[in-house]
């Protein structure tokens, strides 16, 4: 994955808004953490995932036990405008995953555009940094269907 400069320099340069993107299981969550971790700001977690099945609540369950105690987690698989406003000047913000906010809105039959319209300007508007992680479909599995 390429790196956006050393972390030891995150802590300055952090910018406001940083997008980290990488193949299915690249360690792309815990490159962004890291990224949160050089802030040395209070960390709040935005969680777009929905625990549909055992495979994807042992995914959360290890993402949990990889960040630890020390964030404020915020459960928002469609409505990141919400979380978003929120948050407070001196905090640092994590989107895992834009991915699965995507599909949310596209099964949950939202209007794609207008989504990310209010999803832009959250970003924004927000007054604290924000990274946000994705991934990077070219890099994966063939998909098996033209919505995956």
């Amino acid at each position: 994955m390429p790196a956006i400069g050393s972390l030891d320099g995150a802590r300055q340069v952090m910018n406001k808004c940083t997008l980290v993107l990488g193949g299915a299981a690249s360690g792309k969550s815990a490159y962004a953490e890291s990224l949160v971790f050089q802030t040395d700001r209070p960390r709040v977690y935005v969680a777009t995932s929905q625990p549909w099945d055992d495979e994807m609540r042992q995914k959360i369950a290890d993402h949990q036990a990889q960040r630890g105690p020390d964030w404020r987690t915020i459960e928002e698989p469609v409505d990141i405008t919400a979380a978003l406003s929120r948050v407070a000047p001196q905090e640092v913000v994590l989107i895992d995953c834009a991915t699965l906010w995507l599909t949310n809105v596209m099964l949950g039959d939202f209007d794609l555009t207008a989504e990310t319209d209010r999803l832009m300007a959250a970003l924004a508007g927000c007054p604290a940094p924000v990274v946000i992680v994705s991934n990077e479909t070219g890099l994966g599995i063939v998909p098996d269907n033209k919505l995956a």
